[in-house]
C-alpha cells in the first residue's frame, strides 16, 4: 500500500497550526511534512486513522487529498485568502455594527464573517491587499463616528483565558509541592523521595503522556512520546532525581523550538522564491509603486534597464532592446519603440525605461504562468528521504530494544550495577528515535527547489533534479542551425567532467569533433532515439523544440532550455531552463549535487553523534539524561537551520 498526499487547510491560527504540525510528528506513519502560513500537507497511509487526532484539535480543519502528488506549493499565480482582526471603537449602538456585518456577508470579497460583541472584535477572510480600507469606506457610510483599526492577533475574552490557563495553574501548583517535597525528604532516604519525585516528574510529562497514550491506542509501540517516557522513568528509578526533572523540561521546550526555526527556515524559502508584487505606475506624469494585482487594462507602467516586463501591453514611450528567450527561445534581441507589442517575461536589456500601456491583466500574463511553473511543484520523497525513512525502520527497534534490556533485564541479573544499568538503559531509550532528521531531509530538498527556482531553473517535479544525480549518461542536443560558441564549447567541457558519459547531437552548420567526449553529427530523430536507447544507464536528456519532445519523453530526466515558447515542450519537460545562459545548464547539476550532499551530511552528522552518545553511555561514562536532551535538540536545530543554507541570504551573498 503506497502513501498518499494530504493536505490540512482552514487553520486559522498559529496555535492551531504549531499544535497540528506537533500531532503530526508523532505519527510514524505520516511523512514529508511541508508547513505552510495557513495549511499543512503530508503523505500518510491511512488518513482515516489520523482524523480523530486532526479534528480534536479543531473539528473545522478541511482534510483533503492531494491528487498527482502535489505537496507544499507556492501558488503565487492568485491571491490566497488572509483572516484579519478588526477593533471596532465608539460604538453607539450594535445595530450599526450588524448593518456592517449583513453588508459584508453580501459582499463576494469577503468570507467567514464574526462578530465578537464582548470584545468588539471584527473577524473575517479575504483576499484583498486592504480591507481596513474598504471597511472603513463601508462603515463611513453608516455611521462616520465609529472608528475602526486592524489587529494582528485575536483578542480572547477572560473566560477563554482563564479556561485555558487554569489547567496550567494547578499543574505548576503540583509540581511545586512535590518538588519540594522531593527535596526536604531527599536527606531521610525514604520511599516518599522517589514517589514525591516520580509525580512531579509525570505532570511536567503529561503532554508526553497523553501523545505516547494515543499513539498506544493506535498500536504504535515505538512512537517517540513512548519511547521517552520510558526513558524518564527509568531515569526516575535509577535515582537521578533532579537531572530527569530537567531532560523532561528540556524535551518540552524542543518541539516549540524546532518549530520555529524550521517556520524561519521555511521563511527563507518563501523570501527567497519571492517574485516582486510591486510595479510603477504612471499616471498624469505622476509615478507610484502599486500592487500588480491593482494594474487595470490601459494602464501605463514603467520598466527600467534590466527589469522584467510583469505584464504584456503596447510601447506607450521609450525606445530600447528587449530579451525574449523566455517566451521565444530565441537569442536575439528586438528593438521596441512606440507601438512595439511587450510579452511579460520579456526583459529591459536596453539603457533606456520604456512605458507600456497594459493589454491584459496581471492573473493573466505568462510570466504568472511561467513562475507557477515551479512555484507549483510537486514535491516526492527523495532517495535521501528514503534512506533516512529506511535506517529509522531498523535503528530505532533495535536501540529501543537494547535500550529496554539493559535497563530493566541487566538489573536483575546483576543487583549490584543496579543504578548504573538502568541509566544506561534510559539514554538509550532517549536516542532511539530522532526529532527533527526526517523533515529536515525534506527542507533540503525543497531548499533546492527554491535556489534553482531563483536562478530560472523551473523544475515540475522534485523527482526531476533528484533523479539527475542517478543518471549516468547526458546527452546535449545543440540549437538547430547555430554555430558554435565558446560559452559552449566550455558548457561541454563542465560536463564532460560530472563523471557521466556525454554525448553531444550537433545539428549546427558545422560538423564536430573532439576526443574527450562522443559527437554525432547531422542525426534524424529515429537514429536519436536508438542512441537514447542504447546509452549507458538512465539519461539526461537536453534540448530545446518540438520536434524533441519524443526524446525529453523517452529520456530518464528531460531538460528544455527554451523558456516557454512552445506549451508542449514545457508539459514534456521535468525542468524548464528560463535563462538563455548556458551556464544555467550546469548550475542545474550543480544544484541536484547540494540536495544530495547536503542530505547526506544532515543524516551523517545526525547518526555520528547518536553513535558517539551510544558509545560513550555503554562504556559507563556518566552522561546526565539532561545533557543527552540537550545534545539532541542542538543536532536537530542545527540541522534544520542549515536545512536551507542554499536559499539563505549569506548564501546568496557569497556566491555573488
Amino acid at each position: 500500500m503506497s502513501k498518499k498526499t494530504f493536505e490540512v487547510s482552514n487553520i486559522r491560527s498559529s496555535d492551531e497550526l504549531n499544535q497540528l504540525s506537533i500531532a503530526l510528528n508523532k505519527k510514524e506513519q505520516v511523512s514529508h511534512i511541508k508547513i505552510g502560513k495557513d495549511n499543512i500537507s503530508f503523505y500518510c497511509l491511512d488518513i482515516d486513522a489520523l482524523k480523530g487526532v486532526i479534528h480534536g484539535i479543531n473539528k473545522n480543519f478541511v482534510v483533503k487529498e492531494v491528487v498527482d502528488g502535489v505537496g507544499y506549493q507556492y501558488d503565487f499565480a492568485k491571491p490566497i485568502d488572509k483572516e484579519y482582526y478588526f477593533i471596532i471603537r465608539n460604538i453607539i449602538t450594535e445595530d450599526d455594527i450588524q448593518v456592517l456585518v449583513n453588508r459584508l456577508k453580501k459582499d463576494d470579497r469577503f468570507h467567514d464573517i464574526e462578530y465578537n460583541a464582548q470584545n468588539r472584535l471584527l473577524i473575517l477572510s479575504t483576499m484583498q491587499r486592504n480591507p481596513l480600507q474598504i471597511i472603513r469606506k463601508m462603515m463611513k457610510k453608516i455611521n462616520p463616528s465609529v472608528e475602526i483599526l486592524e489587529h494582528r492577533k485575536p483578542i480572547r475574552s477572560q473566560d477563554v483565558f482563564n479556561q485555558r490557563f487554569l489547567n496550567t495553574y494547578i499543574r505548576i501548583g503540583i509540581i511545586l509541592v512535590f518538588g519540594a517535597l522531593g527535596i526536604v525528604s531527599s536527606r531521610d532516604n525514604t520511599f516518599l523521595t522517589p514517589i514525591s519525585w516520580f509525580v512531579c516528574i509525570m505532570v511536567i510529562s503529561l503532554p508526553i503522556i497523553q501523545n505516547a497514550w494515543n499513539q498506544f491506542l493506535q498500536k504504535k509501540y515505538l512512537n517517540e512520546s513512548l519511547l521517552v517516557l520510558a526513558g524518564m522513568i527509568l531515569g526516575i528509578i535509577s535515582g537521578a532525581y533532579i537531572e530527569t526533572a530537567i531532560a523532561v523540561v528540556l524535551y518540552q521546550f524542543a518541539t516549540p523550538i524546532l518549530i520555529k526555526v524550521m517556520q524561519k527556515a521555511m521563511n527563507n524559502i518563501t523570501e527567497a522564491i519571492q517574485r516582486p508584487e510591486t510595479v510603477v505606475k504612471v499616471y498624469k506624469n505622476n509615478e507610484k509603486k502599486v500592487s500588480l494585482y491593482d494594474i487595470d487594462i490601459d494602464d501605463v507602467i514603467k520598466v527600467l534597464p534590466n527589469d522584467v516586463i510583469p505584464i504584456p501591453g503596447i510601447v506607450e514611450k521609450g525606445l530600447s532592446i528587449i530579451s525574449t528567450y523566455s517566451n521565444t527561445s530565441s537569442y536575439d534581441h528586438e528593438v521596441v519603440k512606440k507601438g512595439s507589442e511587450v510579452n511579460s517575461g520579456d526583459i529591459n536589456v536596453g539603457e533606456n525605461p520604456i512605458y507600456i500601456k497594459v493589454t491584459k491583466t496581471y492573473e493573466s500574463a505568462n510570466l504568472t504562468r511561467l513562475l507557477s511553473i515551479a512555484s507549483t511543484a510537486s514535491l516526492y520523497e527523495s532517495k535521501v528521504e528514503k534512506y533516512t525513512v529506511l535506517f529509522s525502520r531498523y535503528y530505532t527497534p533495535c536501540v529501543a530494544a537494547l535500550g529496554l534490556f539493559v535497563g530493566v533485564v541487566l538489573p536483575i541479573v546483576n543487583y549490584e550495577l543496579f543504578s548504573p544499568y538502568i541509566h544506561i538503559g534510559a539514554i538509550l531509550l532517549i536516542i532511539s528515535s530522532g526529532l527533527a532528521t526526517d523533515y529536515s531531509s525534506s527542507l533540503v530538498v525543497l531548499d533546492g527547489l527554491a535556489k534553482a527556482f531563483v536562478d530560472g531553473i523551473m523544475v515540475e517535479s522534485s523527482i526531476g533534479l533528484d533523479c539527475l544525480n542517478a543518471t549516468r549518461t547526458i546527452i546535449y542536443d545543440r540549437f538547430d542551425g547555430v554555430e558554435i560558441t565558446e560559452e559552449e564549447l566550455a558548457l561541454f567541457k563542465k560536463l564532460s567532467h560530472l563523471g557521466k558519459s556525454f554525448i553531444v547531437f550537433n545539428d549546427g552548420p558545422v560538423a564536430l569533433e573532439d576526443d574527450q567526449y562522443t559527437i554525432y553529427n547531422d542525426l534524424t530523430l529515429g537514429q536519436k532515439l536508438k542512441i537514447l536507447d542504447e546509452a549507458t544507464g538512465p539519461v539526461v536528456y537536453i534540448g530545446d523544440s518540438f520536434k524533441d519532445i519524443e526524446l525529453l519523453q523517452k529520456s530518464y530526466v528531460g531538460i528544455s532550455r527554451g523558456g516557454i515558447a512552445d506549451s508542449k515542450v514545457v508539459e514534456n519537460s521535468d525542468i524548464v531552463l528560463i535563462d538563455s545562459s548556458l551556464d544555467r545548464v550546469y548550475e542545474t547539476f550543480a544544484i541536484a549535487r547540494q540536495i544530495r550532499t547536503h542530505g547526506f551530511i544532515n543524516n551523517f552528522v545526525s547518526i555520528f553523534m547518536k553513535l558517539c552518545i551510544f558509545v560513550l553511555a555503554l562504556s559507563f561514562i556518566p552522561l546526565p539524561l539532561w545533557l543527552i536532551v540537550l545534545i539532541e535538540i542542538a543536532v536537530d536545530v542545527v540541522e534544520l537551520y542549515f536545512a536551507t543554507y542554499l536559499s539563505s541570504k549569506k548564501h546568496k551573498e557569497k556566491t555573488k
